[in-house]
């Protein structure tokens, strides 16, 4: 009889995280913030590039000011972390403007408004990739970029659950009640078609792309819209921020080493309907 072979399957190392070096566009929000202190627990390195400074009482996480609307300011960001570093491992974008009229209905939605959301979330992942691409293939690095999507980049939006909500109560601002705006639902879906071409176009070269889609997160939003929206999920609630800490961290690390071009959804269920 054949004796099999002693499964040596060590899953505090395929998930370790220990001499990587991590990059994060839009880092300093509530999701950002998981996500760094997350990998860095796991022994990572952190850098946070975002134009809203934060304190963090962190060594290994590192802040730096940059504004993701302009080449110059990414390219100059990256250059100073590499000449330091030598090298990056992963580059996680999860960026996403809110400029004035964001909030605006359809009909009505201001050109302006449509081309400062797109270049901010689509213009500037593109840039960032660009440059992270170029990196990883003159460096010979196996590297890992991960974009962060949303479920209305994958699904239309059921703007029912956001009628007659006051526009007083949008906690995220504006003169407008909270909606889905166009402007981020297509920039959200122009996300995923990226994320796949990156990985199509760099797997021969042992690059990863992937992309993590959350669900909605609870952050004090209205009563009524709270409840409609949980209508809707499955598990009966909204997302809590750290509900994504293990699936950033599957996705950064080498517990998914052979996984490419996927779109890890984490909803609570919303897109199983």
């Amino acid at each position: 009889m054949t004796k099999s072979k002693k499964n040596n399957f060590d899953y505090k190392k395929i998930f370790s995280m220990k001499n990587k070096k991590v990059v994060i566009f839009g880092g300093t929000g509530n999701l950002g913030l998981n996500f760094s202190q997350t990998l860095s627990s796991a022994g990572a390195k952190v850098f946070l590039l975002d134009k809203n400074k934060k304190e963090i009482n962190n060594k290994n996480i590192i802040f730096q000011k940059c504004n993701v609307d302009l080449k110059k300011n990414i390219s100059n960001n990256l250059n100073k972390i590499i000449k330091k570093e030598k090298k990056l491992d992963v580059l996680i974008y999860n960026v996403y403007s809110k400029p004035k009229n964001y909030y605006q209905g359809f009909e009505k939605y201001n050109l302006n408004t449509w081309e400062k959301v797109l270049k901010t979330n689509l213009t500037g992942a593109f840039l960032s990739c660009q440059l992270m691409i170029n990196h990883f293939k003159k460096k010979e690095i196996s590297g890992n970029i991960i974009i962060v999507l949303s479920t209305y980049g994958i699904v239309g939006p059921d703007l029912s659950i956001y009628e007659n909500l006051a526009n007083k109560k949008n906690i995220y601002g504006g003169k407008y009640s909270l909606t889905t705006p166009v402007s981020y639902a297509s920039t959200k879906s122009g996300l995923l078609g990226l994320m796949k071409y990156l990985a199509t176009t760099y797997g021969k070269f042992g690059i990863r792309a992937n992309s993590l889609t959350p669900g909605g997160i609870y952050d004090f939003q209205e009563k009524k819209f709270v409840k409609k929206y949980i209508r809707k999920v499955p598990l009966g609630r909204m997302a809590n921020w750290s509900d994504y800490n293990g699936s950033i961290l599957f996705l950064a690390s080498d517990a998914s080493k052979y996984m490419s071009g996927s779109n890890l959804i984490i909803d609570g269920g919303w897109t199983a309907w």
